[in-house]
């Protein structure tokens, strides 16, 4: 060859050689992607029967026997498949199977909200019980490969189902806080407190001092702002009623310089979750007031004996600045959770509130 076309022409041919090979491995695979596809979705409807048997089975039955039909299928099934196919895309199939398989699960407690602990307990044995299937004792999918992102997802969406409607409120102040961390800028504005506490009198001192860059809510380009301070969950400050500021009109950079004072117990400032959230209104004569940002500190930051101040200390305390937001609750899967809890009265009052602050966001859009 090299006689005839030269060292220039070998390359070429080379190169056309091994781009053909590219073109028909690509090909290949496409069409083994194709047939899997297609293999895995006629499995769709018995595997939704199955998995409907476990939804539907009563809380009284061994987990055992609710998953066993399940189990059974998909056995006699990767039986046939393991003398069919070759390893390769043997492993093609039990990805997209396990794919399937999380995502049908997945809608399955997606649309059976607020029910029995019982059910989202017999869906984690399912899961946990498909994860060791597909393992099959290192000869099957890496653990890896198994516990990605999908499943991560509905592990998560097993455990918050079965909390609580406290813990999942709980956990909704718990991200708040995560979230409040992050924020380093924000186009709604921030503003500037003072947080310290007492021990002896385990009283926590907050000073509202100003907020600057406030967005406008009102027709004049202006808003009318006041400051709701409040510790959150309600269900750990049972008896502690939020305070607010006076309103300051016509401006979007208002001082306040107020002082509230609450009584908080070691019992409750110990706990991750428990915070001082922040509310910044527009105050509006003739309707409802509108919600212009919120931000949230935790109580463990200014509380306990390694914080706090003697009487009269807290001059020397410095001012924390706190970028506000305006999160969309909505957007949340824990409200879901609370929302589908229809006989539980404090899950639907916490909704209530975080809808009504949503549908004025919605108003002033």
């Amino acid at each position: 060859m090299e006689e005839s076309c030269g060292a220039d022409g070998k390359e070429q041919v080379q190169k056309a050689l091994n781009a053909q090979l590219l073109n028909i491995d690509m090909d290949l695979q496409r069409e083994a992607k194709r047939m899997i596809a297609n293999l895995t979705d006629k499995m769709v409807l018995d595997l939704k029967k199955y998995i409907q048997h476990i939804s539907l089975s009563p809380d009284s039955i061994n987990n055992d026997d609710a998953v066993t039909p399940l189990m059974k299928y998909l056995d006699d099934t990767l039986v046939i498949l393991n003398e069919s196919l070759v390893k390769e895309n043997l492993d093609r199939v039990l990805h997209g199977l396990w794919r399937l398989l999380l995502r049908l699960i997945f809608d399955t407690v997606a649309e059976n909200r607020g029910v029995s602990v019982e059910f989202y307990g017999r869906f984690h044995y399912t899961v946990e019980a498909l994860v060791e299937f597909f393992h099959a004792e290192g000869e099957g999918l890496t653990l890896e490969d198994l516990r990605n992102e999908d499943y991560k997802a509905l592990e998560e969406e097993l455990r918050l189902n079965k909390c609580s409607s406290n813990e999942l409120i709980e956990q909704y102040f718990l991200e708040k806080i995560c979230q409040q961390r992050t924020l380093k800028h924000s186009k709604f504005g921030r503003i500037s407190v003072k947080c310290y506490y007492e021990a002896a009198d385990q009283r926590l001192t907050v000073e509202v001092l100003h907020a600057a860059d406030l967005i406008a809510l009102d027709a004049n380009g202006l808003s009318d702002p006041f400051v709701i301070v409040e510790l959150c969950p309600h269900h750990l400050f049972p008896t502690t009623k939020s305070q607010r500021t006076q309103v300051k009109n016509k401006t979007l950079h208002p001082v306040f310089d107020e002082l509230f004072q609450f009584h908080v117990s070691p019992e409750q400032y110990r706990k991750k979750f428990a915070c001082i959230e922040f509310t910044v209104m527009d105050h509006d004569w003739l309707s409802t007031n509108d919600f212009a940002g919120e931000a949230t500190a935790p109580l463990s930051d200014f509380c306990g004996p390694d914080k706090a101040v003697l009487p009269g200390g807290g001059k020397a305390v410095q001012p924390l600045i706190l970028q506000l937001s305006r999160p969309k609750p909505s957007d949340k899967p824990i409200l879901k959770m609370l929302e589908a809890r229809a006989g539980d009265r404090e899950a639907q009052e916490f909704v209530k509130k975080l809808k009504e602050i949503e549908k004025s966001m919605a108003e002033e859009d």
